[in-house]
């Protein structure tokens, strides 16, 4: 099997002590080249899971292995990229769930409502590790759904659906935009 880290070229074998020998590389590429470890190209497809099983699974084959490395501002560059992917995809779906929820939510609006909560928690986490706060801290609207929950006040969930989370992901979308496309953008 071929792993290639950081450009350089690695035959391994397949054997008991395959899975440490593939990390402990791309644990020396990380170190010596101050890069982050994203995930690996696995025969020609990403993959973020567990490697340890994949060998398992599909270990004899497996033909080439590439570690997916990033400069700090390669990631935080992707990163964000990935970000404006979701808030711009997300948009459309958060204009029927403000709906949903001055109406009467459903169980699946329930679920979505979740799922929008669990995708703000990774946006502030993303915000913290790539010094976004300015356009993508969202701790004061998450307090203020916490609040609405806690009161049982769908129509207020609407709102502030409608009047702070859809608004303040347009803002972030500009502003992930203006650094996409090469434009500065004072993020600090």
């Amino acid at each position: 099997m071929k792993l290639i880290a950081a450009g350089q070229e690695y035959i391994i074998e397949n054997n008991s002590v395959m899975i440490e020998t593939v990390l402990n590389i791309v644990d020396q590429a990380l170190r010596e080249h101050s890069l982050v470890f994203c995930g690996f190209e696995v025969n020609g497809k990403e993959f973020y899971d567990d490697l340890a099983q994949l060998v398992a699974d599909r270990g004899e084959t497996i033909e080439t292995i590439v570690a997916i490395l990033l400069t700090q501002e390669q990631w935080r560059r992707e990163t964000l990229h990935s970000v404006e992917e979701y808030l711009q995809n997300s948009l459309p779906l958060l204009e029927t769930l403000y709906q949903d929820f001055y109406d009467s939510p459903s169980e699946s609006a329930w679920q979505d409502f979740g799922k929008l909560i669990e995708s703000i928690e990774w946006i502030s986490k993303v915000a913290e590790y790539t010094d976004s706060q300015t356009f993508l801290d969202c701790r004061e609207e998450v307090r203020n759904l916490e609040l609405a929950v806690s009161q049982q006040d769908n129509g207020q969930i609407g709102d502030i659906i409608q009047f702070e989370i859809i608004p303040r992901f347009e803002k972030a979308i500009e502003a992930l935009s203006a650094i996409d496309g090469g434009k500065t953008f004072d993020i600090n």
